[in-house]
């Protein structure tokens, strides 16, 4: 087991994520009856969009162990494509959580604004609203091969340089994603910007088939579809993002609209006190992510046996969390440095980032 190093309050660094709720509950009336661990929830069904990755599996580890039904929840999981459908349904009130990368969250909350892609016809988007996010949780951290850019045996690609020099496409699930972040670190390392590739968005579950069927000569890939795409199409690693600067890298994150956050702490208490049960389990239980993945993500079991998994912490660790949006400025996806902790709950004045 990993040690954890819980820290007593919320005026530090890494927040333990079942105390946020209790930090900001200034907000919220306590309730006169209580569920395991605290006040019951202000409601009792909440939907969470999942991009059905390993990043999940906390989520899902709760889910099959009954955490949220002894929190008092019920928790509808919607599987989405990326973060960018997820924050949709944000706006329209269709989930009240999202699990998905901070990359595409952080460029969200600087705009202010967002029009999501039409869950109809990906090519389209709806109108633009105003978005405004808070992350509750950091749902999980790159290792070795969770990450990873593909092609097939028979490419003519043998190197990154080759594909830049060629301009070829690869497929993400999202535009603007962790994607674009993964790929600048690695272009950057051979002096590249992350324009020298064409990223092209595809349906996530269908890429390794697309990537075997030359629809796309190349994809990135996370777990479990990187080593489905191994195992099923002969797919190689041309390269591995855990590496250099990205070494441990924050990948997921789970965040709610700001003012649903702060008008259901109890809620979001329960809900977190579960999630960190599915953390725990996940990060100290490789078999029980197997089973997890198998059930929701439909992975096949040979792959769950042999894919990498992440690590799923169990605080908010705020100078860990503040490499990711570091990393978007370096390498030019935001053309400013952005202060992670704008969008941690509790807000500002109720932690600090020393």
């Amino acid at each position: 087991m990993r040690p954890i190093h819980k820290l007593r309050y919320c005026l530090v660094a890494a927040i333990p994520v079942v105390a946020l709720a209790a930090c900001s509950s200034g907000g919220g009336s306590s309730s006169s009856s209580s569920v395991a661990g605290g006040p019951a929830p202000e409601v009792r069904s909440i939907t969470i969009d999942v991009v059905p990755t390993a990043d999940a599996a906390g989520i899902y580890i709760a889910q099959d162990n009954d955490y949220f039904a002894q929190q008092g929840l019920k928790v509808t999981i919607k599987p989405i494509n990326g973060g960018e459908y997820g924050m949709g349904d944000l706006q329209s009130g269709r989930a009240q959580l999202i699990e998905g990368n901070y990359v595409s969250f952080i460029l969200a909350q600087i705009a202010g604004k967002f029009a999501a892609p039409n869950p109809a016809n990906p090519a389209e988007t709806e109108p633009s609203k105003p978005i405004d996010m808070r992350m509750i949780a950091d749902a999980s951290q790159m290792q070795a091969g969770n990450q990873a850019l593909y092609v097939l045996p028979g490419s003519p690609y043998k190197t990154v340089q080759q594909l830049v020099k060629a301009h070829a496409a690869v497929g993400v699930n999202t535009l603007h994603n962790i994607g674009s972040v993964l790929l600048g670190s690695l272009l950057a390392s051979d002096g590249y910007r992350v324009s020298a590739l064409k990223q092209v968005p595809e349906v996530l579950p269908m890429m390794p088939e697309l990537l075997a069927k030359h629809v796309i000569p190349a994809a990135w890939l996370p777990e479990p579809f990187g080593t489905e795409a191994e195992q099923e199409y002969g797919a190689i690693q041309l390269a591995d993002f855990n590496q250099g600067s990205l070494q441990n890298f924050p990948i997921g994150t789970v965040v709610g609209s700001t003012q649903w956050v702060q008008s259901h702490p109890n809620t979001v208490a329960a809900f977190l006190r579960a999630y960190q049960q599915g953390q725990q389990v996940a990060d100290t239980n490789r078999a029980a992510v197997e089973k997890a993945l198998v059930t929701h993500t439909g992975v096949k079991k040979e792959v769950a046996a042999t894919m990498s998994i992440d690590t799923y912490p169990l605080v908010m660790n705020v100078p860990v969390m503040q490499r990711v949006s570091d990393a978007m400025y370096e390498f030019g996806v935001i053309g400013k440095p952005f202060k992670i902790t704008s969008m941690i709950q509790p807000e500002s004045g109720e932690l600090t980032s020393s």
